[in-house]
C-alpha cells in the first residue's frame, strides 16, 4: 500500500474516532458546563429520521443530538443554548481540520 494512502486513511479515522469521541464523552460534559452557566437543566433527545435517506443532510446529521431546556425559558434563553451548540460543534468539525492543515503545512517545508 501506497504510504500517502495509508496516512490519508489514518487520518480519517482518527478524524472519526475524534467525533464519536466528542458525542459520547465531551459533549455531555459541555451541555452540563452551559446548563450551569445559563442556570437551567439541558436534556439530551435524539432525532428519530424517517423516510427515504435521500432527504436528509449533513446539517440534519449535525442536528441528531438535539439539546433542550427543561423547564420554561425565555426565547433568548433557548437561543444562547443553541448558539452555544452550534459553536461547540463547529469547534469539533473545524479545529482538528485546521490542525492537520497545519501539520500538512509544515511538513511540506
Amino acid at each position: 500500500m501506497n504510504s500517502q494512502i495509508a496516512i490519508v486513511m489514518a487520518a480519517i479515522i482518527s478524524y472519526l474516532v475524534w467525533l464519536i469521541i466528542f458525542v459520547l464523552a465531551i459533549e455531555p460534559w459541555l451541555r452540563r458546563l452551559v446548563g450551569w452557566l445559563f442556570g437551567v437543566s439541558i436534556s439530551r433527545e435524539i432525532q428519530q429520521y424517517s423516510g427515504p435517506s435521500s432527504n436528509l443532510s449533513v446539517l440534519d446529521l449535525f442536528d441528531a443530538y438535539r439539546w433542550k431546556v427543561d423547564q420554561p425559558a425565555s426565547l433568548a434563553l433557548r437561543f444562547g443554548v443553541g448558539l452555544f451548540r452550534v459553536g461547540f460543534w463547529a469547534m469539533a468539525v473545524v479545529f482538528p481540520l485546521a490542525i492537520g492543515l497545519g501539520i500538512f503545512l509544515i511538513a511540506r517545508r
